[in-house]
């Protein structure tokens, strides 16, 4: 039960059961600690500030080029990539009026989705998930934590790499509604980039479940059992990563805050669909697999059965001329029909008669 970590997040083949997920016993709550193996070299922060007339997009290292953000008067997504550098992290949350509990939660990273309000701000941590390289199955999964204030959208990603290039793309170039709302409708793109990817991670699993079934349809192999199960646990991996999106998109849509508008809540609702679609799949999923599990277990059964016929057939023609043999094989002095002229030819010729008459008795009564 281990999981392998690949170049974004980790590569879940088999999760493992349970991960140390909090801070060393003894620190006080809000401590910034990176314990874990740098990711990347320095920390990238992608600057989109944006208005309905014009977009510019610029890319720094040093976090002060944000701070005069906060109170612009355009909205801005600021998108930090690397988390190692608490130092940095601390004074971004210091000119930002981040609590350092959400700063805590945002660099351990094995956070479950969840949203959390605070006086002029929205917490949210999403999970990512992407499908594996080409060629390769399992899975990546990284956290994104995402600040929601009134002026600017802050996401944090442990490592550079995601799924927002398309939205950053109909920002740049204004297609869309994104450049004429808020910083609530950003952060439904977000999600929703998010979302779209869950569904390209399950026509995925579709194909593989597909070509286990057509496996196990054709000829049945030890290792269409191991590849249902691995399955299987990546879909319970999963829907223990995305069922708690569930309520944390429901509580954006009923929010009393005017931090999400009326005009953002509808879509906010409608992001609510996307994500039961993608868990009712899940369930689906899950009951396929286990009727995989059943055909391969009743193939594999019916394959044994026809083998036990086989070999009782063989058995029970071979019954009667090992009887025979062994009667005239005994080592005594008077056995009369060994004597005899043609009891060579007799032994033979009643075998051949026993052979052919249970061959018909079995086909009778379609034995054989």
């Amino acid at each position: 039960m281990t999981s392998r970590r690949r170049k974004r997040g980790l590569n879940i083949r088999v999760p493992r059961l349970y991960k140390r997920h909090h801070a060393r016993p003894g620190q006080p709550p809000g401590t910034l600690a990176y314990d874990r193996p740098r990711r990347v070299d320095q920390v990238s922060i992608r600057i989109i500030d944006y208005g309905a007339d014009a977009c510019a997009v610029r890319t720094v290292t040093d976090v002060e080029d944000t701070f005069r953000l906060r109170d612009s008067d355009t909205v801005s997504w600021i998108d930090v990539e690397g988390l190692h550098d608490t130092e940095l992290l601390n004074r971004f949350g210091t000119h930002f009026g981040l609590h350092p509990l959400v700063l805590e939660d945002i660099l351990n990273t094995h956070q479950r989705p969840k949203l959390e309000e605070y006086d002029d701000y929205l917490y949210l941590v999403v999970r990512m998930l992407t499908p594996g390289a080409e060629g390769e199955e399992g899975l990546h999964s990284e956290q994104v934590s995402i600040i929601l204030a009134p002026r600017f959208v802050v996401t944090f990603q442990e490592i550079p790499g995601d799924v927002f290039d398309p939205l950053r793309k109909r920002i740049d170039v204004g297609k869309g509604r994104v450049r004429r709302m808020g910083t609530d409708y950003l952060t439904y793109s977000i999600i929703d980039s998010i979302v779209d990817n869950y569904f390209l991670l399950l026509e995925k699993i579709a194909e593989r479940i597909e070509a286990i079934e057509d496996s196990i349809s054709a000829s049945p192999e030890p290792g269409d059992l191991s590849r249902v199960h691995e399955l299987r646990r990546e879909l319970v991996y999963m829907r223990r990563n995305i069922w708690p999106l569930r309520d944390v998109v429901i509580s954006l849509e009923r929010l009393e805050t005017e931090l999400v508008s009326d005009d953002a809540r509808i879509y906010f609702r409608d992001l609510h669909d996307h994500v039961v679609q993608v868990i009712e799949t899940l369930e689906n999923f899950r009951d396929v697999l286990a009727s995989l599990q059943d055909l391969y277990m009743s193939s594999i059964g019916q394959r044994t059965n026809e083998v036990i016929r086989i070999l009782t057939i063989i058995s029970t023609i071979f019954v009667p001329l090992t009887f025979l043999s062994g009667v005239y094989g005994m080592n005594f002095d008077i056995l009369p029909e060994l004597h005899w002229r043609w009891g060579y030819l007799t032994f033979w010729a009643v075998s051949v008669v026993l052979v052919l008459s249970l061959v018909g008795f079995l086909r009778s009564r379609r034995w054989l």
